[in-house]
């Protein structure tokens, strides 16, 4: 399914014994490669899982969709057509993944104005972005040497308790960089034809003993951080299997920007068709309605497998080999012994291929090349009679409905061949029994009034259908000209009641013209009335206004000569 090798076998029929051993070799052993032996796709969702495809590996994923977008304020309705396509390459190293991926879309909205509809057919790329994928950190890599205790192991209690450190993701990082066309109707219109985007990837892969396997992915996006409009995102995809062939997953996704923001739920499924194809198929929708989204998407995931080499997988302490003087801890004996008896009667070969024998002191590097490449040509071996044995199947299941498939047309052909032989049949004998009753006619015919008596009533009643025939013709001519006289007649009334409507509407159109200009300068006349009385009553004021200014003046130019008169009385008395 997505983001991992979710489609991995599943522990659930093995025996307690066989389980323990898995979690020793997974726990107690180094792993540096990311390569999987299914498929490991990012598909159906849009999030990226924090793994590479692995070094020397191509993947193809595409996929198409159809929906609808209707947006309440402006009143449109979209149908939506859109293909989104990705190339993955495991570059180099096993932790690095450069990704080309983009989107197709081609719609036609449509928007009433008024009382008239308006169709725009649009079409360009909505995304396009080429980048490199990294892997920082891997939890599931390297574990301490110390970490493994076999005596708790070996309990149930255990063995199924949560452990906290498997909420610690695997970490990647993420670099690319957009490219657009110019006048694209998806994009803001100021856009750059490149900028740049950043994404910050988290896994985490639980195995239960209960619930299967189960994925989860947190994408932290940061896009267009150089132009007027960035974006920020998040995606947030939990995935699920539910056995070797099927898997379910539920995608959340968010987008905040000035040029759109919204939030998306995703969910739907994918089916492993074989190590290398997976189909899928999804169903997208949206929570508001400016505009509303609805996505039905189907696709598809193809992987070339050009991996070579695998890694050796050693035990904590012994990747350079036995130090000469050194011996092994105490009971380190009996655990390895335990290993090879569960070696020996499990009838799974991956994990006999996984089994490294000890390290004597006398390798060297001539004797580790020679043991990987035993082990590279085991496994090939191994892998290509898996695949003779599972392509035969195929071919005797193809063969077996082949030949169910001829058996059911050749039965088809037989009875479509007998029912054919029997109509024919009835119809030769119904032509036969309706010549003799012809000729059965024609004998009483004849000998009731003889041929010549037959031949001229034949003739007669030739002449009498001649007859009525031309007299049809000639009524239908002249309904014919009645009905076309009437019709004249009746445009030319039809037209006479036009030019009358249409003069009356003239003198109506013209009439309420006068009564228009009427008011116009009745209107005129009122305002001036109105404005001269207005001037009027500001003349009024004004001069009255200048009167009391002047009393004013008066009054102050004659107080200081009463002050004086009453000085001087004051200084006689």
């Amino acid at each position: 399914m997505i983001k991992s090798a979710i489609f991995e076998p599943n522990l659930l029929p093995m025996n307690p014994r066989s389980i323990l051993l898995l979690v020793l070799l997974l726990l107690g052993y180094t792993v540096s490669a990311q390569y999987t032996e299914k498929i490991n796709t990012n598909r159906p969702g849009t999030s990226q899982g924090a793994f590479s495809v692995g070094n020397n590996v191509l993947q193809l994923e595409g996929g198409m969709g159809f929906g609808k977008e209707k947006h309440k304020i402006f009143d449109t309705k979209t149908n939506v057509f859109n293909f989104d396509y990705a190339v993955r390459y495991g570059l180099l190293i096993e932790q690095l993944e450069i990704r080309l991926n983009g989107r197709f879309r081609a719609d036609g909205v449509k928007q009433t104005i008024g009382a008239n509809e308006e169709k725009i057919q649009r079409s360009d790329f909505e995304i396009n972005t080429l980048g490199a994928k990294y892997l920082i950190y891997d939890p599931y890599k390297r574990p301490k040497k110390d970490s493994i205790n076999y005596d708790a192991l070996k309990s149930w209690k255990e063995h199924h308790r949560f452990k906290w450190k498997t909420l610690i993701p695997a970490v990647s990082a993420y670099a690319g960089a957009n490219f657009v066309t110019s006048d694209n109707p998806f994009t803001f219109p100021d856009d750059p034809t490149f900028s740049p985007i950043f994404a910050v990837i988290a896994q985490n892969n639980w195995t239960t003993s209960y619930g299967g396997d189960w994925a989860f992915v947190t994408n932290i996006i940061v896009d267009k951080v150089t132009t007027d409009n960035p974006a920020i995102g998040w995606i947030l995809t939990a995935t699920h299997t539910v056995n070797e062939k099927w898997a379910g997953f539920l995608e959340y996704q968010g987008q905040k920007s000035d040029f759109y923001s919204d939030n998306i739920l995703r969910m739907g499924g994918a089916y492993l068709f074989n190590q290398d194809v997976q189909f899928d198929a999804n169903l997208a929708f949206n929570f508001k309605d400016t505009p509303s989204i609805w996505t039905l998407s189907f696709g598809a995931s193809y992987r070339f497998d050009w991996h070579k080499k695998d890694e050796i997988i050693e035990k904590p302490g012994l990747e350079g080999g036995v130090k000469e003087g050194e011996e092994p801890e105490e009971g380190e004996e009996g655990i390895e012994g335990e290993l090879d008896e569960e070696f020996n009667d499990i009838e799974n070969d991956s994990l006999k291929q996984q089994r490294t024998p000890f390290i004597n002191t006398f390798e060297d590097d001539s004797f580790r090349e020679e043991m990987e490449q035993d082990l590279d040509e085991r496994r090939t071996a191994e892998r290509l009679e898996r695949e003779r044995i599972e392509q035969e199947k195929v071919d005797k299941k193809e063969g077996k409905k082949l030949q169910k498939e001829e058996a059911r047309r050749l039965k088809r052909e037989e009875k479509e061949a007998r029912d054919a032989e029997k109509a024919a049949l009835k119809a030769e004998k119904e032509k036969e029994k309706m010549l003799q009753d012809i000729d059965a006619e024609l004998d009483k015919m004849e000998k009731e009034q003889g041929v010549d008596g037959e031949l001229d009533d034949i003739d007669k009643q030739l002449q009498e259908l001649e007859k009525m025939e031309n007299e049809l013709i000639q009524e239908e001519q002249k309904e014919k000209e009645k009905e076309g006289k009437e019709e004249e007649k009746k445009t030319d009334e039809k037209e006479e009641k036009e030019e009358k409507v249409k003069e009356e509407q003239e003198e109506d159109i013209d009439a309420e013209y006068e009564q228009y200009q009427q008011q116009q300068e009745k209107a005129k006349k009122e305002e001036e009335k109105r404005r001269k009385k207005e001037d009027k009553r500001r003349a009024k004021e004004d001069k009255k206004r200048k009167k009391e200014e002047e009393k004013k003046k008066k009054n102050a130019e004659r107080d200081p000569k009463i002050d004086q008169e009453i000085d001087k009385e004051l200084e006689d008395f």
